[in-house]
């Protein structure tokens, strides 16, 4: 996996949720990652979040594909509904 992300927004990322960017990459790694489409209000675009275990924790990035490249957004900890996701639909939709 190719991943991308403004470096700009990695040390936002680093400083807000304690984490880099390219750390979302691992929530990959898990075999049942749920992925979710997401649409961002304002400008309709289209977006994913991944759900997935990375050291016993469940990780949220939030992430686009560009042909073959995963551009990070944001990584932070999961929330009570994407835990719900993950726990319903192990290995959602791709």
């Amino acid at each position: 996996m190719v991943v991308d992300f403004d470096p700009a927004k990695d040390a936002t990322n680093r400083d807000k949720h304690g984490v880099p960017l390219a750390f979302g990459a691992r929530v990959f790694e898990d075999v049942d990652v749920a992925i979710v489409p997401t649409v961002r209000i304002g400008d309709e675009a289209e977006r994913f979040k991944a759900v997935g275990l990375v050291d016993g924790k469940l990780w949220t990035p939030i992430h686009v594909w560009r042909g073959v490249v995963v551009r990070m957004i944001s990584v932070r900890r999961s929330n009570a509904g994407e835990q719900r996701d993950y726990d319903r639909d192990p290995g959602g939709p791709e």
